[in-house]
């Protein structure tokens, strides 16, 4: 059987139950989460997280700087710790694999870049590694710490919780769709689509309230489409998820934009990728609490008994990226 036949969910579910090392008793969480979780002194934890950014699978060179390509490397790891809950990140370390033909100005520059995005946040940059490449890729491990008390994770969520979301939906879907394709009258009018795309915001002031109020009982971070974040809580909480979206749910700009190609906004919510905000469910009587906290959080649905996920109002083909 070829891996592409196999698929990534395949591949997932056999290294999450082959990775597992009862013999641990450091390894709080392991493969299936955003991050690792890991005892270290008393009452505290190391959370760990690894991301990367591929040539040709995540990004193409030809409008990609090298600032674009640190700032988001950075955030996506970030975005893995603010889905954790009340985790300050601490460091990081970063590498790449780089082509021969690539300019010695890129890496430089994207050398310069990270420093600079990650002293925005507060992180240091510990170390790393080099290789040469056929295609250019960046990857990273980034690490914090957290009371593991208050540590939320992807599973929790009952029969009865509403499901939020806190962040943009679809804004990078349409955002690369523009750079791909868009022209210059395109781009300047839908610029924040391309901010969407290129400068995620990691929420980790408010993944840091979620957990210490204790508000969430199950919690990711949005990174491959709200219909992909809704199967995953579902899957692990043995749950179904009834999606039912508002137009509240999507910010004008994302609408405007998929009103000019005279598609339905719920394409780019429901299906979207790299938004990277917090999916999380919360329990009924805490909704009220979190309306109150998070003024942007806005439910986009509801956990119930079975399995499964469903869209309520739409009728669309909802596409889930696969890495295979």
């Amino acid at each position: 059987m070829k891996l592409s036949q196999k698929g990534e969910a395949g591949l997932l579910t056999h290294i999450e139950k082959y990775f597992r090392f009862p013999g641990d008793k450091n390894l709080l969480l392991g493969p299936g989460d955003d991050c690792a979780v890991l005892k270290t002194a008393r009452g505290k934890a190391l959370v760990v997280t690894t991301d990367e950014l591929v040539e040709n699978t995540h990004f193409l060179r030809r409008f990609a700087t090298p600032e674009d390509l640190a700032r988001k490397l950075l955030r996506v790891n970030l975005s893995d710790l603010a889905a954790m809950g009340p985790v300050r990140p601490v460091s990081c370390v970063a590498g790449a694999g780089l082509p021969g033909d690539l300019p010695a100005d890129f890496a430089l520059r994207f050398v310069k870049a990270l420093k600079k995005e990650a002293l925005a946040f507060g992180l240091s940059i510990a170390g790393g590694n080099l290789a040469g490449a056929r295609e250019l890729h960046f990857y990273m491990t980034a690490w914090g710490e957290a009371d593991r008390r208050k540590i939320v994770t992807r599973r929790g969520a009952r029969p009865g919780d509403w499901v939020f979301n806190l962040g943009p939906l679809g804004e990078a879907r349409a955002g690369l769709e523009i750079l791909r394709s868009g022209g210059p009258a395109e781009k300047k009018r839908f610029k924040r689509l391309l901010r969407s795309f290129w400068t995620p915001r990691p929420f980790l002031k408010e993944g840091a309230m979620i957990g210490e109020r204790g508000l969430a009982s199950a919690m990711l971070d949005n990174s491959d489409g709200l219909f992909s974040s809704a199967r995953i809580l579902s899957e692990l909480s043995r749950c179904a998820v009834r999606l039912k979206l508002e137009t509240s749910a999507v910010s004008p700009v994302l609408a405007a934009y998929a009103g000019s190609k005279n598609r339905p906004w719920q394409k780019y919510a429901v299906s979207g990728g790299e938004d990277y905000g917090l999916v999380f469910t919360v329990r009924p009587a805490r909704a009220g609490l979190v309306k109150r906290l998070l003024a942007k959080a806005r439910i986009v649905g509801r956990v119930e008994k079975g399995s499964g996920v469903s869209v309520e109002g739409y009728e669309g083909k909802v596409e889930n990226f696969s890495h295979f």
